[in-house]
């Protein structure tokens, strides 16, 4: 474990708004103490044999335990049966970056209604940004031939 950039887990929890930045932030540290390539290769596992086993269990273990730190405890149900790191990651992408109706509705209606009042101009635009990271995270893009159309149209 590289422990020269230190040993500080992203101080974000994972919710309904954030999915972008976090994994982004979860990502990195992972890549910088190390464990990445634990998560990368998960198809790659030793057999329970092999001399490198408990590193690779150890290291699965510490992945594992990042993830729960890294999230509220009323999400621990979407990984805590994980068997293999590939799993936590596909459950959250699932449920967090899931391309549906309701949320493409939901983020683009409270985009269309935004309005600066009395926010300074630097508040203004990193709300505009939050709302279109969260559209992002649908992989909903934002262009100029959206204007008079639904967000649902393809």
């Amino acid at each position: 474990m590289n422990t020269q950039m230190g040993n500080s887990l992203p101080k974000e929890k994972l919710d309904q708004n954030n999915f972008v930045s976090w994994e982004y932030k979860m990502h990195q540290y992972l890549v910088v103490q190390g464990y990445w390539c634990y998560k990368a290769a998960q198809e790659m596992k030793p057999n329970p044999t092999h001399t490198d086993y408990p590193t690779w269990e150890q290291a699965t273990i510490r992945v594992l335990y990042c993830l729960a730190t890294c999230l509220h405890d009323y999400m621990l149900d979407y990984i805590r049966e994980a068997k293999t790191l590939k799993e936590p990651g596909e459950n959250l992408k699932v449920i967090f970056a899931a391309n549906t109706i309701a949320r493409k509705l939901q983020s683009y209606q409270e985009l269309s209604n935004v309005q600066q009042k009395d926010m300074s101009i630097t508040s203004y635009i990193l709300m505009i940004k939050e709302l279109y990271d969260s559209l992002s995270s649908i992989k909903y893009a934002l262009t100029t031939s959206h204007h008079g159309s639904t967000p649902c149209e393809p």
